[in-house]
């Protein structure tokens, strides 16, 4: 009989030290698995955070493509126009001297 309870108190230490052995394992593959997640979420974060900013920036700009000074702007640099009566002054030793150092 008591052979019989020592191989049952075997047998449940056995089966206990199996469940303790699966639940340390299942809670380290778990902290393994919420490590690499949070990491993930934090690069996702930094990438709208980013983004985020780079909208404002569009946005502010967007807004400053209806003022007339950023019209005038745009006209002046992008299409070479200027207001009438205004005079335009053109530096040539600039432009000959990239005359000269084009032609050697």
């Amino acid at each position: 009989m008591k052979n019989k309870k020592k191989k049952k108190i075997i047998w449940t230490n056995f089966f206990v030290f199996i469940f303790i052995l699966y639940a340390v394992f299942t809670v380290a593959s778990q902290q393994v698995t919420i490590y690499r997640l949070k990491k993930s979420q934090q690069a996702i974060s930094n990438k709208i955070d980013a983004a985020k900013k780079q909208n404002q920036k569009l946005q502010d700009m967007l807004k400053d493509t209806s003022t007339m000074e950023y019209v005038e702007k745009a006209a002046r640099e992008q299409l070479g126009l200027v207001k009438a009566e205004e005079r335009v002054y053109v530096d040539q030793s600039l432009s000959d001297v990239n005359l000269h150092e084009g032609g050697n």
